[in-house]
């Protein structure tokens, strides 16, 4: 193998690791699906409790044997933390362990998904979904901001609130989910025209 094509592969694994990084990141949100597999139980069992678990608009997951665990905000490997102390809590396995990925799910992303725009932007509103839609471009789908939107954008998923600096680079490509509010902010007194 020649020592191009090695640079070529490690590239790429790289790549595709911080995509999956990135994906983890976000968190659990509602109408995400948490995929479960379980580790160190009979294999009855372990076919018994894995599978895909629907989260809820209150952010919780229903297991079995132990009903409701929230999840909504945590990334992936700390939903799987909460999910094996609620089973050692309840007293039904001893060690489990639980291995989570994030599914966002594609009927919360479907035509009828939205993001709302509003604060001091030009048409404040519901910007339709995709995926890997940007906060530089919900922006600019609600007309952009106006003379008086300022760098400060809250932006709030689920429950969760995330101060954002539109100045920044990384700020205007943020990745953005299905029902996330963003809300510009007026401009500060001393605040200069600079994006």
């Amino acid at each position: 193998m020649t020592t191009l094509s090695k640079l070529t592969k490690w590239v790429l694994a790289a790549m595709v690791g911080v995509t999956c990084v990135a994906a983890q990141n976000i968190g659990v949100q509602p109408g995400n699906t948490l995929k479960l597999t379980f580790r160190g139980l009979p294999e009855a069992e372990t076919a018994r409790v894995s599978g895909n678990y629907q989260v809820s608009d209150r952010g919780t997951i229903r297991l079995p044997m132990v009903n409701e665990v929230q999840v909504a905000g945590l990334p992936a490997d700390r939903a799987a933390a909460v999910v094996e102390n609620a089973y050692r809590k309840a007293g039904i396995y001893t060690a489990p362990t639980v291995e989570a990925v994030i599914v966002i799910d594609d009927a919360v992303q479907g035509e009828n998904a939205t993001v709302s725009v509003g604060g001091y932007v030009t048409r404040a509103g519901k910007v339709p979904y995709r995926r890997g839609l940007r906060l530089v471009e919900a922006l600019q789908g609600a007309g952009d901001r106006t003379p008086f939107g300022g760098r400060n954008i809250e932006l709030i998923r689920g429950q969760k609130l995330i101060l954002l600096d539109f100045r920044k680079p990384e700020v205007k490509n943020y990745e953005l989910l299905p029902n996330d509010v963003i809300t510009v902010k007026q401009k500060g007194p001393f605040e200069l025209d600079r994006g």
